[in-house]
């Protein structure tokens, strides 16, 4: 007997939006824990609520910043904050996109 698929949709109730979002990112976390322990990788989570609050999990701490801004994926500190603040930006239009055709 399994589960009943969850519709993928934003949640109206802002109360039930903050328990899931609360669930899911400790899930998250969890997962990403395990992925690490299992398969012996290095792993780094980072989740901003819909208030801008930063939840972060990473298992090898500034290691893995390091690796990456090193890696030349990423050129630069500054061009590392640029990619946030562009990722959290597209992240607030779309938020603002639902709202207004939610007060339609």
């Amino acid at each position: 007997m399994g589960r009943k698929k969850v519709e993928l949709k934003r949640i109206e109730d802002k109360s039930s939006r903050q328990v899931t979002f609360s669930k899911r990112r400790n899930g998250l976390i969890k997962k990403a824990r395990e992925l690490s322990v299992l398969c012996d990788v290095d792993v780094a989570v980072l989740v901003f609520s819909s208030r801008g609050k930063l939840y972060e999990y990473a298992n090898g701490n500034s290691r893995i910043v390091e690796r990456f801004i090193s890696s030349g994926i990423c050129l630069s500190l500054s061009a590392l904050c640029m990619f946030y603040i562009m990722l959290y930006s597209v992240a607030n239009s779309r938020l603002d996109e639902s709202l207004i055709q939610t007060k339609g």
